[in-house]
């Protein structure tokens, strides 16, 4: 088993390896690959792609993400990572400027110049709160149904996938239990082709690369910083965590206010990777059944 879920790990990381030759310093690919170098246990991988991510988050000037891969490098004994910590740190914490100030009698001191406190406001929140099961399915029809009518207006789908996957989502069962919502997984099952277009656009135009949960195989920990209903309904499962920030695989990348509550809920901030759909159901069924 070990064996098999290692090669679905390498099988990630040689994808993203050739994505990083084509866009170097691309902040989602590092992140993937240096959560990936951990789990695989090759601490010099991982120590570089880190090295690499803190120079693009300094880049991007997000600076709460790059002072959480500080905190990791300085962890690090070899020079090369300790150098990007203190980079990290000096940028977070410039040295205050010392203004001379001329005493009435002539004399001067030296007076520290004030410096206003950046004020960060993380959203608070969890997994405990109560979330209605019926409002979960509602959501997700609407958003999965938009999906669908943008991506046959891109010209993604055909009108005969489209209405294939409408139908379905209107004809889904009263939600008394959780069941999976999603265009994608339709259009795979009804369309395998056109299931395999959208998915090549929606990674492209969310810059949400695809993940297998099956490289993964996200713990009960990490799945559990959402709510069960938002999880399974919605196919959302975390499966790593870099520094403050929840890795994500999504069925819908592209819906952004969806995103908006699922870091509202995990109460951190969240990057979304595109999840295969059959992968996500059969991770979601054995998961819940190993830990009902």
């Amino acid at each position: 088993m070990a064996e098999r879920d290692n090669s679905k790990l390498l099988e990630g990381i040689a994808y993203f390896e050739k994505m990083l030759k084509v866009m170097p310093g691309d902040r989602t690919t590092l992140e993937f690959l240096s959560v990936a170098y951990e789990q695989l246990g090759d601490a010099e991988k991982q120590r570089i792609s880190l090295i690499q991510l803190g120079e693009a988050l300094l880049r991007e000037k997000d600076l709460e993400a790059a002072g959480a891969i500080g905190e990791r490098l300085a962890n690090f004994k070899e020079e090369d990572a300790q150098e990007m910590a203190r980079k990290i740190h000096s940028t977070l914490h410039p040295i205050q400027l010392k203004a001379v100030v001329r005493n009435a009698d002539g004399a001067t001191t030296v007076a520290a110049k004030p410096v206003k406190a950046k004020l960060v406001v993380k959203s608070g929140g969890g997994a405990n709160g109560e979330i209605s099961l019926a409002k979960v399915v509602m959501s997700a029809v609407k958003a999965e149904a938009a999906l669908i009518r943008d991506l046959y207006a891109r010209n993604v789908v055909d009108a005969s996938a489209a209405e294939v996957v409408q139908r379905h989502l209107g004809g889904l069962p009263e939600p008394t239990r959780p069941f999976l919502v999603s265009a994608l997984a339709i259009l795979e099952k009804e369309s395998g082709g056109m299931g395999e277009k959208a998915a090549v656009f929606m990674a492209d135009a969310a810059s949400a690369p695809p993940v297998s949960l099956q490289a993964f195989m996200p713990s009960a920990a990490l799945v559990k910083q959402l709510p069960e209903e938002i999880v399974r309904v919605r196919g959302a499962v975390p499966f790593g965590r870099l520094g403050d920030t929840l890795l994500v695989a999504v069925l819908n990348p592209m819906d952004a206010e969806f995103h908006a509550q699922v870091e509202r809920l995990a109460g951190c901030p969240c990057r979304f990777f595109l999840a295969d759909p059959h992968t996500t159901e059969d991770f979601l069924d054995k998961y819940f059944i190993e830990n009902a």
